[in-house]
């Protein structure tokens, strides 16, 4: 088992003040549960899963200790993931309305991330459409069962952009069944949409 796939050092406590919850996210693409601390990591693991360029990737596996001031310090940047080619790297939240993490804990990271071979990413907590569209569509990311007939059927109508709805329709299938299948596959990118703009069941899809 490499780093990006273990659990956290400790598995989070809620506490009195917290702005979040502790959430378990089942990966779409592989047998691994994925422990977040609060809906910040939540929202990025949602992003995570959903991107192509990511092969694993797992929330606060690693701790950093360091002593400044005569203190011990300790951090747990947000998550150690890897990409399908074979780099990895440390994903830290940007702290809300600042650019940066503190200069002391950047400093920290970036030293053992030379030395461990990482890459240091500092990112934004995914917000607004996009992160709703995902939001959304991550309820349908896992098989429901044998639907190979159903999506043959969803990928012919959806060969031109065409509304949710009207597609399904012309597909032949169930509404609410060809519905619920057309989510599955835009989570898998077989279906494409602007995820830009609102996933309504009306919004435009097209075959990947």
């Amino acid at each position: 088992m490499t780093l990006e796939e273990f659990g956290p050092v400790s598995e989070p406590v809620p506490y009195r003040g917290r702005k979040g919850i502790i959430t378990y996210w089942p990966v779409a693409t592989r047998e691994q549960t994925v422990v977040c601390g609060s809906l910040r990591q939540w929202r990025l693991a949602v992003e995570l899963d959903f991107e192509l360029a990511w092969a694993a990737f797992s929330a606060s596996p690693v701790e950093l200790r360091w002593r400044a001031g005569g203190r011990e310090h300790r951090w747990r940047p947000d998550f150690v993931a890897r990409t399908t080619e074979g780099v990895r790297g440390v994903l830290v939240l940007k702290p809300p309305g600042q650019e940066s993490v503190s200069a002391a804990r950047l400093q920290v990271l970036e030293a053992v991330a030379q030395a461990a071979g990482w890459q240091v990413r500092q990112v934004r907590e995914p917000s607004g459409v996009r992160s709703r569209n995902l939001g959304w569509l991550a309820g349908y990311r896992f098989p429901a069962g044998d639907e190979e007939g159903q999506e043959r059927a969803l990928l012919k109508a959806f060969r031109a952009p065409t509304g949710l709805r009207a597609g399904v329709a012309a597909s032949g299938l169930d509404a609410l069944t060809g519905l619920d299948l057309a989510y599955r596959m835009l989570w898998q990118r077989r279906l494409l949409f602007d995820i830009a703009q609102p996933l309504l069941p009306d919004a435009a899809a097209w075959t990947a």
